[in-house]
Formats: C-alpha cells, sequence, structure tokens
C-alpha cells in the first residue's frame, strides 16, 4: 500500500487528508498547477512541519542543558540557558586545554 493509498479527499474544505486525519501535501505531474486551496493546503503541511522541528530541537535542547528540566516551556529561557550552558562548556575547554598545554 503507497502513501497515496492513504490519501482521502475532503470535499468539506478540498484538502487531502492521510488516515490520521492531517492535511497531506498536494503532488502533481510535471507542468500542473496547483490549485488556490492546493497551494493552502500546501503551506499549511509546511508550516506545521517547520513548527514540529522548533518543538522538536527545544526538546532536545531541554533534554541536553543540564540546567532545563521538561517542565520548563518557555523559549525565551530555553535559549538564555542554552548560551549559558554553552558558554560555560567553552571556558571548561579552555581550562582544559590550559592543563593540556602544561603538561
Amino acid at each position: 500500500m503507497s502513501a497515496a493509498d492513504n490519501l482521502q479527499f475532503s470535499a468539506e474544505d478540498g484538502h487531502r487528508r492521510d488516515s490520521a486525519g492531517r492535511i497531506s501535501r498536494v503532488v502533481k505531474k510535471k507542468g500542473e498547477l496547483l490549485t488556490d486551496s492546493e497551494k493552502k493546503a500546501n503551506h499549511i503541511v509546511s508550516e506545521q512541519k517547520r513548527r514540529q522541528n522548533i518543538r522538536t530541537g527545544y526538546d532536545q535542547l531541554i533534554q541536553i542543558v543540564p540546567t532545563l528540566t521538561p517542565s520548563q516551556r518557555s523559549e525565551a529561557l530555553i535559549l538564555q540557558k542554552t548560551v549559558e550552558y554553552i558558554k560555560y562548556l567553552l571556558m571548561e575547554r579552555e581550562i582544559l586545554e590550559g592543563q593540556v598545554k602544561n603538561v
């Protein structure tokens, strides 16, 4: 069964949806133009992917930075503590490089 077999067209909103009800990208043959509703559906899917990628990135930062906890969802706080942690790591690196030179 291909991915296209899992798509359903909704006459209500004019969007193609997968088996989970999510709007899916519309792909046409070369030279065929997309309708306005197909362009809108593609834009919605692209935006959802972009937002999910951003969420995934913040989740990864929460896992990596020791001063962050999963309950801290403020993007500004996550970025601030990530910058602090990177500065700390850079300082630690300089200290270790200095120790290696002295050996």
